[in-house]
């Protein structure tokens, strides 16, 4: 099949991926001829929105040389690092074409990290276990039992990190279900009670009358929303505005944010805030996004942080459309407050 055939056909190509990249059929002259989005890299504007464009308008001409140099390449979108990698092949009309897998680079960490965590959390427990069965043995020896506990408190703190990269690598959570985005606004209000008030935050909720609901797990859906709200109540230690926001967006997608009137962020501080182990906070372990956005991403969303300095932040959350068959008007009980 000619490469002008394939183009002509590209609405009907399909790439059945078995992860979460993107996939795109490219070219020769790097034009791209068919795309499969599962991932983020064409969450917002679809597969179509980049058909019979160049690569070099898509990722940019210094990424795209390198691209084309390495075989690979690391590049930044909306804040997203993303890994990108090509592998090509001839057709038997001497065509080439090429196949590029776009990834998040978090996806990778999260892999990584799901592997380290089932590795090492069995020892662990095994390890604690045999400390105690020491302590016992000891008896009451405060000199010898002074180094068991101190072996004790280091276990627990490694159990306590594996705690925060397990929730980084999204390990299975309960199935997904409808919520209906004031009430999990609503009940996010009130974990925070009256602590915010004593911080001089006020804390508004405000949503749309025709906003729908969303398909997701209640429990991550909350931690994300606890995360983001503790992070807007950090940048505003003398006091602020607190929103919480559900709306639609142009293509009709529920839309969830968290909006402050704190001290916001250029945009070095806020490539910082958006990587791994960047924390602000004394002895933080600078997960807290990371985890949101691991959160976002199993839930097909995306997430977009607007933030300047003096003028607060903002950042949303946008969820993909209901699929056929799920029942809006009958969301969970889970999601009353």
């Amino acid at each position: 099949m000619r490469t002008e055939q394939m183009m002509a056909n590209a609405d009907s190509f399909e790439i059945s991926p078995r992860d979460e990249a993107d996939y795109l059929l490219v070219d020769a002259n790097w034009r791209i001829i068919a795309a499969n989005g599962s991932g983020s890299f064409t969450a917002d504007g679809g597969s179509a929105s980049i058909l019979g464009q160049h690569m070099r308008d898509v990722i940019g001409a210094a990424a795209l040389e390198h691209l084309v140099n390495q075989g690979a390449v690391i590049l930044s979108l909306d804040n997203v690092d993303h890994v990108l990698t090509a592998s090509h092949f001839t057709l038997p009309s001497g065509d080439l074409l090429r196949v590029l897998r776009v990834q998040e680079m978090q996806a990778t960490l999260e892999h990584v990290v799901s592997l380290i965590v089932h590795e090492v959390r069995n020892p662990l427990s095994a390890m604690r276990a045999l400390v105690q069965g020491l302590e016992e043995e000891l008896g009451d020896s405060p000199d010898r039992l002074a180094y068991t506990q101190r072996l004790t408190g280091e276990i627990d703190r490694l159990n306590r990190l594996l705690m925060s990269m397990g929730q980084v690598a999204r390990l299975r959570g309960r199935p997904p279900e409808l919520l209906e985005p004031s009430a999990v606004l609503g009940r996010v209000a009130e974990i925070f009670g009256h602590a915010l008030g004593r911080r001089r935050i006020q804390l508004q909720i405000t949503a749309t009358p025709r906003v729908g609901p969303i398909l997701a797990d209640p429990d991550q859906i909350q931690q994300m929303l606890v995360n983001l709200v503790t992070n807007a109540a950090d940048a505003m230690p003398e006091g602020g505005i607190i929103t919480l926001r559900a709306r639609l967006d142009p293509r009709g997608r529920t839309v969830l944010s968290v909006e402050d009137t704190g001290a916001g962020m250029d945009n070095e501080a806020l490539e910082r805030a958006l990587r791994p182990r960047q924390s602000s906070k004394p002895g933080g372990m600078g997960l807290g996004l990371t985890i949101v956005r691991g959160i976002v991403r199993q839930h097909g969303g995306r997430m977009r942080v607007s933030s300047a300095p003096s003028r607060g932040t903002i950042i949303s959350i946008t969820f993909p459309s209901l699929p056929q068959g799920a029942a809006p008007a009958n969301p969970s009980p889970e999601s009353k407050s």
